[in-house]
This record gives structure tokens, C-alpha cells and sequence, in this order.
């Protein structure tokens, strides 16, 4: 009888908190405990976003709160309003009946921060920002949109499809990949860095939110975030940082960067290994991986990623994760003794080629005609396709995204009208550049200024000629409606 009045009264406590609106009262309550680091924090979170915090028990160790990673008052204010007691305001906005924001500010140490709220319980920015954006749910994924014209089904598909190859190569348990699904991964489509910056207080393409695991970003299949994301999944219980060489790298082996698929990030590994421009050893320690461009850094610490997952297996491979991840990674520097002699990396290296997906000057014998007019010719061969064309290809398949808009091609062709094109060939003296359309994601590139030899793309009479890989496209040639189009 007691457990049951108990129950009750909490029960009935919790409903009044979440039909009222945050006084002044609670604030103070809710920024004391804050300072303290309270042991009753999590009774300020509403409790479905405490829950989705929670949903795929992630943990990271020595983190008490983990709803307020990269929320939390810093420790280096804490502590001076501590020591020498210092004076901060406070100030509740209200945003209507429900929402209000609170605004916590130290003059002394002209620091300032905001809270949002829903009634009187904490929420994140991003749960403030997405509620009331159009939500759509997959296998393995729900999804937040901002704006549906740049969504569409067949990202859907492909991210559904991304998460369960990465199943397989983290060699998820049938356990964990059933609560995944169950439980989902919660991915929030901006439609620009303005709107990322308003959910995460700074401008960003895409991140992954550890307090929530939630992925935030501007592109319609982030893998690099997912990577993250899946990663830690599998691993369940770690530190909170991990050496960028394996964090990035790993991320970037399986799912490239924002934008670009991983082929294209592991291709200029290559280059800036074999043209001696920067090598994995240069970013071994973790100081000096961050002195360096993420555009050199990311591709060769993805190239070295993706060689030691093959040499050593996902297992030993977790293990080397796990051991260069901690709650401090400044100072910390990657031994040779646990990664591969370096002869067997040469060796690779020297047979980087498999990851060339557009080629140049090669001749055509061997190749079979398919499809030819004054503007373009195509040929193929078992593997791939011989183009020669006068100018950019448009490529549209039988099957249009309905009420899709392409943001690539709007960048590329401002003044136009988008009509459904699937791929977009972009083709130059320095370069070839195949991008799928319905994810915005570049698949393969040729650049001069990236190859050793800096041969420019083969040119005769006028017409381009290059050879791509027919994996690059989910159809055959003959599914295609070919247009030549020029740059704006």
C-alpha cells in the first residue's frame, strides 16, 4: 500500500512539473546543481529526450551526465564562480505556453550560455529546433527534416543499406543490430550551415551529437557521422576522445567525408603517400594530426585505416581502438610496434590502383560500342564504360524522385530547372567528376594537380575521353537518357 501511494505521489509530481512552465525557482534549482554536479540532474531532463539519451547504451567512461556533453557549464567557470564566489545572472525567455529559454551569464568572466526547456524540464537545442519538422521513419532510422524538397526515398535506402554493411564489418551481434532498429538512429537533414549552427551554437556541415546520438547535417547521406556513431555503438563503453588517426581514419575508410564517398578520400590517400606530400607517419601523435588540413590528414588516415582493418581483422582492430582512446588524448602518440612493418604498407601502396575509379588516356581496344551521337559516345567493356563527350553529361533514369530538389545541381546550374537527373558528369581539361544527384554525394574524381604523372584529361577534336567503373552506377547504360549540358 505504501510502494502504491509512493508511486502515486510521483506520479502526480512528475505531471504537474510537465504542465508547468520554468519560474525562477527551478532555474536556480536547475543552474545550482549544475555547478555542483548534482546527482539529481537528470530529474530537470524531460523525460523522452533522457530516454532517447539512453536508447542504445552508449556510455563514455568518467562522464557522469552524458545528456550534457558539450552542454555543461565549462569547468574552468565552475570552478571560478566557486572560488571566488562569483556573481551570475540568470533570465527566463518565454517562447509561448510551453517553451521558454534560459539565459546563464557570468559578466566577470563574459561567459554566457543558454538552456532550452519545455515546460519546466531541460530539452537539447536540436529536440527545440526538430519537433515540429517533418519526421519520417525507415529500418534503421528517424528521420527530422527541415525541408523534404532536398530529401528523398532513395537516401532513405541507401543510409538503411550503408548501416547494414557496416553490421557486418563491426560484426554486430543479431542482439545489437535488432535493438538498433528497434530503438533507431535519429538523423536531423538541415538545410544549410545557418540552420546546423541554430541547433549546435556553431557552423558545421554535419556532426555527430554525443549527449543524444543524434546526427545533425546538411548532406542526405553522412556516412562519415554515421561511422562515429556506429562505431561507438558497437563498442558500447568507452573513453570520450580517441586518437584522431583512428577516430578520423576509421570513419573515413568506411564512410569517406561529407560529401564525398570513401573512394574518392582513399584515392588521394594515395597520391599524398606515393608523391611523398605527407605520410601516416606524420600523424601519429595526436597534437600533430591536428596541425594538419583535414584534407591531407583525413585521406591518408583513411587509406592507413582501411589497410589495417584488412591486415588485422575488426577484432584485433577494436582492441587498437579501444587502446588509443582515453579521457585525454593531448600528448598521446601511436606506436609503430602496434601497427603493421611498415614493408607491408609500401606494398600496398604500390598497388593503390583499385581504388582509381575514373581513368584517363588509356585507348579503347577492347571496348564495344553501345550508344553514339555528335555530342557523346559510349562504350564498354566487362567493367567499364569508355566515354567521350564534348561536354558535361546529365544522366536521368526511368524512375524520378518526386518533388526533389538537387542542391548540387542547383550549385552547378543555378538558372536551370531541375528535372530528375540521377548522375552528374562534370568534365574539364584537369578533371572528371561523377556525382549521384539524388544524394548530392560526389562518387569519383579525376584531378591533374592529384596524380603523379599530371596528365590532363585526353582530348581530341573536341571530345573528352576518360573510362569509369560500372559499379559507380546502380543501373545498366541502357536504363539511361544521356544530355550534354555546359557549365553555367
Amino acid at each position: 500500500m505504501n510502494f502504491l501511494l509512493r508511486s502515486t505521489l510521483v506520479l502526480c509530481f512528475t505531471i504537474s512539473i510537465l504542465s508547468q512552465t520554468l519560474d525562477q525557482e527551478r532555474a536556480t534549482s536547475f543552474i545550482d546543481a549544475l555547478i555542483n554536479s548534482s546527482d539529481s540532474l537528470e530529474d530537470f531532463v524531460l523525460p523522452e529526450e533522457l530516454s532517447l539519451s539512453k536508447r542504445l547504451g552508449i556510455n563514455y567512461q568518467g562522464v557522469k551526465n552524458k545528456f550534457l556533453i558539450s552542454y555543461n557549464i565549462p569547468l574552468k567557470v565552475i570552478e571560478e564562480i566557486k572560488r571566488n564566489k562569483m556573481y551570475y545572472q540568470t533570465n527566463i525567455e518565454k517562447i509561448d505556453e510551453e517553451f521558454s529559454i534560459l539565459q546563464f551569464e557570468v559578466k566577470q568572466l563574459d561567459f554566457n550560455t543558454k538552456y532550452y526547456f519545455k515546460n519546466a524540464y531541460l530539452i537539447s537545442p536540436p529536440y527545440f529546433f526538430y519537433k515540429d519538422w517533418i519526421k519520417i521513419e525507415s529500418k534503421s532510422f528517424i528521420f527530422y527534416i527541415s525541408n523534404p524538397e532536398y530529401f528523398n526515398q532513395y537516401s532513405i535506402d541507401r543510409l538503411d543499406q550503408f548501416v547494414s554493411n557496416v553490421f557486418l564489418i563491426l560484426n554486430y551481434t543479431e542482439d545489437e543490430i535488432q535493438r538498433l532498429n528497434r530503438e533507431k538512429i535519429i538523423y536531423i537533414l538541415c538545410k544549410d550551415e545557418n540552420e546546423i549552427e541554430e541547433l549546435t551554437g556553431y557552423k558545421a556541415r554535419g556532426i555527430f551529437n554525443l549527449a543524444y546520438d543524434y546526427i545533425i547535417t546538411t548532406f542526405n547521406c553522412h556516412y562519415h557521422e554515421l561511422v562515429h556513431l556506429l562505431m561507438n555503438y558497437k563498442l558500447k563503453s568507452l573513453p570520450l576522445f580517441t586518437h584522431p588517426f583512428f577516430q578520423e581514419g576509421f570513419a573515413v575508410s568506411l564512410g569517406g567525408r561529407g560529401g564525398k564517398e570513401s573512394k574518392v578520400l582513399l584515392n588521394l590517400g594515395c597520391f599524398l603517400e606515393e608523391s611523398d606530400f605527407l605520410n601516416y607517419k606524420s600523424l601519429l601523435s595526436a597534437a600533430e594530426f591536428k596541425s594538419y588540413d583535414a584534407s591531407m590528414s583525413y585521406p591518408i588516415s583513411g587509406l592507413y585505416n582501411n589497410y589495417l582493418l584488412d591486415q588485422i581483422g575488426i577484432n584485433y582492430y577494436l582492441n587498437s581502438y579501444l587502446e588509443y582512446s582515453a579521457d585525454n588524448i593531448n600528448g598521446m602518440v601511436i606506436s609503430l610496434d602496434d601497427l603493421v612493418p611498415d614493408n607491408q604498407w609500401r606494398k600496398f601502396i604500390s598497388e593503390c590502383g583499385t581504388y582509381e575509379q575514373i581513368k584517363i588516356g588509356i585507348e579503347d581496344e577492347g571496348f564495344i560500342s553501345l550508344n553514339e551521337n555528335s555530342s557523346y559516345l559510349l562504350k564498354e567493356n566487362q567493367e567499364s564504360y569508355l566515354i567521350k563527350t564534348s561536354g558535361n553529361l546529365l544522366i536521368s533514369i526511368s524512375e524520378v524522385e518526386s518533388n526533389y530538389i538537387s542542391k548540387i545541381y542547383n550549385e552547378f546550374y543555378p538558372k536551370k530547372k531541375y528535372k530528375g537527373e540521377k548522375y552528374f558528369i562534370r568534365v574539364g581539361d584537369n578533371e572528371v567528376a561523377i556525382y549521384n544527384l539524388f544524394t548530392n554525394n560526389l562518387l569519383a574524381n579525376y584531378t591533374t594537380g592529384f596524380t603523379l604523372d599530371g596528365n590532363m584529361v585526353s582530348k581530341e577534336k573536341g571530345y573528352y575521353t576518360f573510362i569509369v567503373e560500372k559499379s559507380l552506377f546502380d543501373e545498366y547504360w541502357y536504363e539511361w537518357e544521356i544530355n550534354i549540358f555546359e557549365n553555367e
